[in-house]
């Protein structure tokens, strides 16, 4: 696989240390270890990824491009919050980028090493109040979409996707925490791998537009209906 979500990527001896002081801190934040909202000093920071003071202040330059922290004035930083608008228009980012992709990858084929992957991957649940679980599912279903991302013939599309999934995981995180496992999303990804296999692009974009609305509407419904979020600092606008 050419290009990997951060949930799949791993650490690797030859990373410079502001590589892997942000791919620590970028970790922790997509984890709600640092919580949205959270102020964070640059010290802090460094501690926590066991880094100098240097490649902290780099990697943080890095995150306030992601759009993940904030820097503010003589105060440190502040890991920036989940917001609904944001939230909407990262899934319809979403939506755009996939489906195009599934159509891409159904014209082009994929290898049934892939193809067979995919199938094994869609049997991966979870339950609803085991952080293992969830991990788990997290790990399988965004494998499942970079697959589909990294054949679909296009580099510039397929890194788009993985930089979107890298921002969808954290919300993916609060939400799920009390969203039971839905067996209908499950037979709508399984459609997805049907129309890629049987080489059909008009199918695999229905099967991904689909997909990616149902998941839009869950996660807006998730960060809007439930009280208890507001403890990650979900924000109206």
């Amino acid at each position: 696989m050419k290009y990997l979500p951060a949930i799949l990527s791993e650490d690797h001896p030859s990373l410079s240390a502001t590589e892997r002081a942000y791919a620590t801190i970028k970790r922790q934040i997509i984890e709600l270890e640092l919580e949205p909202g959270a102020h964070v000093t640059k010290s802090t920071l460094a501690r926590r990824a066991g880094a100098s003071t240097m490649p902290a202040r780099e990697a943080l330059t890095r995150l306030q491009r992601d759009g993940l922290v904030q820097a503010l004035p003589r105060s440190g930083y502040r890991i920036l919050p989940v917001t609904l608008k944001g939230t909407r228009d990262l899934c319809a980012f979403r939506r755009l980028l996939e489906v195009e992709a599934a159509g891409l990858a159904a014209e082009i084929g994929c290898p049934e090493r892939d193809l067979a992957r995919m199938a094994e991957l869609l049997s991966v649940t979870y339950e609803t109040g085991d952080p293992a679980s969830l991990d788990a599912f997290l790990r399988a279903n965004l494998e499942f979409d970079a697959i589909i991302a990294n054949r679909c013939g296009n580099d510039m599309l397929a890194q788009a996707v993985i930089r979107v999934f890298d921002e969808l995981e954290r919300v993916l995180r609060i939400t799920l925490k009390s969203l039971p496992f839905s067996e209908p999303a499950a037979h709508e990804r399984r459609e997805i791998l049907e129309a890629i296999r049987d080489r059909d692009p008009a199918a695999a974009r229905a099967a991904m537009d689909a997909r990616t609305r149902t998941a839009q509407e869950q996660i807006i419904d998730q960060l809007v209906s439930h009280a208890s979020l507001a403890e990650v600092s979900i924000s109206v606008t």
